[in-house]
């Protein structure tokens, strides 16, 4: 009777140690693009954004506190023990700046696809550049949509509008409304590139791309257009100003999400 129970006793010890694992193991998983390797574990924040948007000054003032003139970056700004903006919280996590260059631009999303554990990225952008210019700030935000909409519940971003000190800058909430018209445009026209070359090639050669593989997650559903709210992350977009050092909301969005 005792040994039967002993075996009882081990047989629940080994389903209970399983159990833990398999829960520890999805739990450090959830947030991994399926299919793709990890190189970053770390509890991370990413700052994107087009050129001379103002990148590289917001993370010298997030790391320094203090506003220094940069040139275009050249490669990665990265802090390995970034400190939350809070002083309630001692938490440390990995603040990486990426340039806004098209030809550098590859290893921003190799980090998203690199990335484990995403809190959150903000996507800087020049609040006094005409809406109507925005097209190639909308493709930059467009590619890296396709890969955060990947994660298993997105990656929340903010659209960080810098330069609001400025007498021609634009409101937070028309730039955000800007942006989505120009990805409903670049939405439409992907998927007409697409279905010409499914109709001519008939089928597939064997080359296709990552895009082919992974289908488009931001399709526009019923013929509507594009909107933030349609995605698993989060988009909101406030106004800020590096210059001027006026930050505070954008470091009260990270200490936020650093508990997400």
């Amino acid at each position: 009777m005792i040994e039967l129970s002993n075996t009882v006793l081990g047989s629940l010890l080994v389903i209970l140690i399983t159990s833990a694992l398999l829960l520890i193991v999805h739990k450090n998983s959830t947030n991994v693009i399926p299919g793709l390797k990890v190189s970053n574990r770390d509890p991370t924040f990413i700052i994107a954004g087009p050129s001379g948007s103002g990148k590289t000054s917001l993370f010298n003032m997030l790391t320094t506190d203090t506003f220094k003139p940069t040139l275009m970056s050249q490669s990665p700004n990265i802090a390995e023990d970034y400190m939350l903006p809070s002083t309630s919280k001692s938490f440390k996590f990995k603040l990486m700046e990426f340039p806004g260059h098209v030809k550098l631009r590859y290893r921003l999303f190799e980090a998203l696809k690199e990335s484990t554990h995403l809190k959150g990225l903000l996507f800087v952008v020049d609040s006094t550049v005409d809406p109507q210019k925005l097209t190639e700030t909308a493709e930059l935000l467009y590619e890296i949509l396709m890969l955060t909409e990947r994660f298993p519940d997105g990656v929340d971003i903010l659209i960080a509008c810098n330069k609001s000190e400025s007498f021609s800058s634009r409101p937070p909430l028309k730039i955000k409304t800007a942006l989505e018209k120009e990805i409903s445009k670049i939405i439409e026209r992907k998927a007409k590139s697409l279905s010409a070359v499914h109709k001519n090639d008939g089928v597939s050669d064997g080359n296709d791309t990552e895009e082919d593989v992974h289908p488009n997650s931001l399709e526009i559903q019923g013929g509507h257009q594009f909107t933030f709210d349609a995605l698993d992350g989060n988009v909101t977009a406030s106004a800020g100003s590096v210059l001027k050092c006026q930050v505070d909301k954008w470091e009260c969005w990270i200490d936020e999400k650093s508990v997400n």
